[in-house]
């Protein structure tokens, strides 16, 4: 008897009568060769590619062997709000940085053009 990964069946959302998708098809219908090309297109996003599976984490470190950026993130890539608090998360949690959390926010914010996170941060209020 083999073992595979699970698969549950959504139901579909759209009214008209279309193929069910398993909720892991992007993960098995992807060739690795293709993963690792669009992997080496980003900007260093460990933190938010690893966590996914560990066919994406052995994948993506792969991919970033020859840049030498392994397990870096490209923090002013950030875009959306629970990227942005993972992040943080990650660097109190391992001690990282020097600034507050809302010094970090503002100096994100400002590297990615997101004026409501500097603002909220208020390090650029003097």
């Amino acid at each position: 008897m083999t073992s595979g990964p699970a698969t549950v069946e959504m139901p579909s959302k759209n009214p008209v009568d279309s193929p069910s998708v398993p909720l892991n098809f992007i993960n098995t219908a992807l060739p690795s060769d293709l993963l690792k090309m669009i992997f080496g297109f980003l900007p260093a996003s460990y933190l938010f590619v690893a966590p996914v599976c560990r066919r994406f984490r052995d994948l993506y470190e792969e991919t970033t062997k020859e840049k030498k950026e392994k397990h870096a993130t490209y923090v002013y890539s950030i875009a959306s709000e629970a990227a942005l608090q993972a992040y943080l998360e990650e660097q109190e949690r391992r001690h990282h940085t020097y600034r507050t959390r809302e010094d970090e926010t503002s100096y994100i914010g400002a590297g990615c053009g997101r004026t409501d996170w500097v603002e909220r941060g208020g390090v650029f209020n003097e």
